[in-house]
């Protein structure tokens, strides 16, 4: 709470449940595009509902954005068609405006993904820090994000030659996230040493959709589908716009085939 809503609540407008669902962006939780960083969401749910979304049990999670948070905008979480803590839903909205949309499921079985054997994957290997996990040695789920995050900017630096500080200057295009599906078998702790991997599976005229996962050792702690959206910014409004032709050419050169999953 800021300074003016500790006050308010000081005087009755309000409870203590009603104030934790409300949050203020701030500067440190929007990116490069003025809209808020995918990640700080999770931060925000887990602050507003923290039995539903410390992730102590494997779940997935999916999560669809419908209108970008800016600066100063007050989000209100509030959940729809609650079951139990491990199939609960939320909504975010500034005033009449839906935002987003998340449900947590119980993990289904069914069969890997192929492309979670993807030989051609962009990958990286890193260590979990102290400063990103919780009093319990895990890994926070908002920096479960943060490291996929990161994963997709080295990618697109790397593999597209296309840095994602030009892609958020003035004159570049934007590549908000669109939809976010994530299932969650197991956090990593302090100290695991975790490999990222990175498959493209969709291009589309102006989306791309992506495969991530986490592993240790050889277990799988996370994967994830993400779909972005090459979109250009004017007077606050975003449109859709074609990927451009070198990187989708180079996007070509990367899409998974099945045919080329290594035994």
């Amino acid at each position: 709470m800021n300074l003016q809503e500790t006050n308010q609540f000081k005087q009755g407008h309000g409870t203590p449940e009603e104030w934790r669902k409300r949050h203020t962006i701030r500067f440190s939780q929007i990116d490069g595009a003025g809209i808020v960083y995918y990640p700080r969401y999770f931060e925000m749910l887990a602050e507003s509902f923290p039995q539903q979304f410390t992730m102590h049990q494997a779940a997935t999670l999916d999560l669809t954005f419908h209108q970008p948070v800016r600066l100063a905008d007050q989000l209100i979480l509030e959940p729809t068609g609650q079951t139990n803590d491990q199939q609960f839903s939320v909504a975010g909205s500034t005033g009449d405006k839906l935002c987003f949309e998340i449900h947590k499921t119980p993990v289904q079985k069914s069969k890997p993904a192929p492309w979670l054997n993807d030989k051609s994957a962009f990958v990286r290997e890193t260590s979990i820090g102290e400063w990103m996990c919780g009093a319990d040695s895990r890994l926070h789920l908002s920096r479960s994000y943060e490291l996929t995050a990161v994963l997709m900017e080295e990618w697109f630096t790397k593999a597209l030659l296309c840095p994602f500080a030009t892609l958020e200057s003035p004159d570049g295009a934007l590549v908000p996230t669109a939809r976010l599906q994530t299932t969650i078998y197991e956090l990593p702790q302090n100290d695991d040493w975790i490999k990222l991997s990175l498959s493209v599976l969709h291009i589309g005229r102006s989306s791309l959709g992506m495969g991530m996962s986490m592993r240790r050792n050889e277990q799988l702690l996370l994967q994830s589908q993400q779909t972005v959206v090459f979109v250009a910014s004017q007077n606050e409004q975003l449109s859709s716009v074609e990927i451009p032709q070198p990187v989708r050419q180079r996007l070509e050169q990367q899409l998974f085939s099945s045919s080329e999953v290594s035994s």
